[in-house]
């Protein structure tokens, strides 16, 4: 990082001079003062004041955020880990912009290529559940930075940069968590996206590995929201007369659970256990709280941001990293021990 004592050398003038000028004093020539603002551009002048720092670059520090269009109670973990890019972003001196873009919309390739014509963008961080080569392809073509976070489709593993959760991990220590304390008889609810997949198969493995048949009428399906979980949990309460348990792998799935066993006399945990999967504070303030497979969401951030800030530093391109993090179960109090 430069000093002001290596930019008044290069301007040829006195430390305080460039001091001056970096604050704006209006003592300092018009003039002056923009040759040596330049020069602090052209070589990252970090001015440290006051425990905040300002930056002189030649970079927007702008990152786009690419998302899809979806109400916001339909994918709350979502919006709930672009609040923590956001913030994290914040930290390391960058500004957001949230730009809701998928190719399969009508005119959206047009207003994505009308906002980077604008060239505010240093690069962007995707948070599709599928992968959309058009907009791969396009950013690609364009010379823009990208790296994935979560739930791009696994089938494009190696040719992304991605920072994720091991979805399969999760799937395998939430069943775990409930067979460590006791329980043999586990349903889970699932639904149709991919990193459920992964979930579904983490559950079947820890089954499997503690000796116990997995049963397919035990998994059950329903889409990603409150209203879906709790109609598929009425369409299947004979099951819960035979099962203890139940892995729920959303948490947002997990409310519409709870709420429909429990409006048909049911007690969280006494006759269900239930762990949910995010591990966000919807888990927190529910009645009963709900022990939660959480996914490391801070560390995602930050990751995904250092990812993404080595990619548009780079003077040549790199080959795709793919970063998995390990999930952990927040204990709360929806798990009895048999």
């Amino acid at each position: 990082m430069i000093t002001t004592s290596e930019l008044a050398r290069l301007a040829g003038v006195s430390q305080s001079t460039v001091s001056r000028s970096l604050s704006d004093h209006p003592s300092i020539s018009y003039e002056t003062k923009k040759r040596i603002q330049a020069l602090a551009v052209q070589y990252g002048y970090i001015e440290q004041k006051k425990g905040r720092r300002t930056f002189y670059s030649g970079e927007h520090r702008v990152i786009g955020i690419l998302v899809e269009d979806r109400p916001f109670f339909d994918d709350l973990f979502i919006n709930y880990t672009i609040g923590k890019v956001i913030s994290t972003a914040s930290k390391k001196n960058y500004y957001t912009i949230r730009l809701p873009i998928s190719s399969n919309e009508n005119g959206s390739m047009e207003r994505l290529r009308d906002f980077l014509k604008a060239n505010l963008i240093d690069g962007f961080i995707i948070m599709h559940r599928v992968f959309d080569d058009t907009i791969h392809a396009f950013l690609n073509e364009m010379g823009i930075p990208h790296v994935y976070l979560l739930h791009c489709s696994r089938d494009s593993l190696d040719a992304v940069d991605m920072i994720d959760t091991d979805n399969y991990a999760g799937g395998y220590l939430g069943t775990k968590h409930l067979i460590d304390h006791g329980h043999r008889n586990i349903l889970t609810l699932t639904c149709p996206w991919r990193e459920f997949e992964d979930r579904t198969n983490g559950y079947l493995q820890a089954l499997t590995d503690a000796g116990i048949k997995p049963e397919a009428r035990f998994i059950l399906k329903c889409e990603c929201s409150f209203e879906s979980a709790f109609n598929a949990t009425v369409d299947s309460l004979k099951l819960f007369d035979r099962a203890s348990a139940i892995y729920v792998q959303s948490d947002i799935m997990a409310t519409g659970v709870i709420s429909a066993l429990r409006r048909h006399g049911l007690s969280i945990p006494d006759d269900i256990s239930v762990v949910g999967s995010d591990g966000y504070d919807l888990g927190a303030i529910t009645d009963p709280p709900f022990d939660s497979v959480a996914h490391p969401l801070p560390e995602l951030a930050s990751l995904a941001l250092d990812a993404l800030i080595e990619k548009i530093g780079a003077r040549h391109p790199q080959s795709p990293k793919q970063i998995k993090l390990r999930p952990y179960v927040i204990e709360r109090s929806s798990v009895k021990t048999l």
